[in-house]
């Protein structure tokens, strides 16, 4: 009796904001593409960054030019265990678009980005070590498929 009505004060003193931050991008196929959703969830833990959703060396890559990316732009690189999750995972991808779309979902769930200023758009770029964007392969589907 006493172990449920601590549970239930602690329940009602603190709230538990659990947040998973959504940016979308596309994926080229051919002259078509594909939506993807680039989920960013942020947890306590060692400080990592883990990218799911069958990716390939360009986008293993990713990790690093987009923490250099967000430190060089001055904005905080978060210090928490971080996974990115490329849905759907069963489609390949493959490409450094994917950067900006990563970086913005990281910005997102670390509170620097409100997610309402994400939603309705698709994003895709490389990033440059210090913040600035590259053109990418496969703009036009892109834009096409957008």
């Amino acid at each position: 009796m006493i172990i449920s009505n601590i549970a239930n004060i602690c329940q009602s003193c603190f709230t538990i904001s659990i947040m998973v931050a959504k940016v979308q991008t596309i994926a080229p196929i051919g002259f078509d593409g594909r939506l993807i959703e680039v989920e960013s969830d942020s947890n306590n833990g060692l400080p990592s960054l883990q990218i799911v959703g069958l990716g390939n060396k360009s986008i293993d890559e990713a990790k690093e030019r987009v923490k250099s990316a967000i430190v060089n732009s001055l904005l905080e690189y978060p210090k928490k265990r971080l996974t990115i999750n490329l849905a759907p995972a069963e489609l390949p991808k493959n490409g450094t678009h994917y950067d900006l779309p990563i970086a913005l979902s990281i910005l997102c769930a670390s509170g620097q980005i409100k997610q309402s200023e994400l939603s309705n758009s698709i994003f895709a770029g490389e990033l440059a070590l210090d913040g600035n964007l590259r053109a990418v392969r496969g703009s036009l589907s892109i834009v096409d498929a957008g």
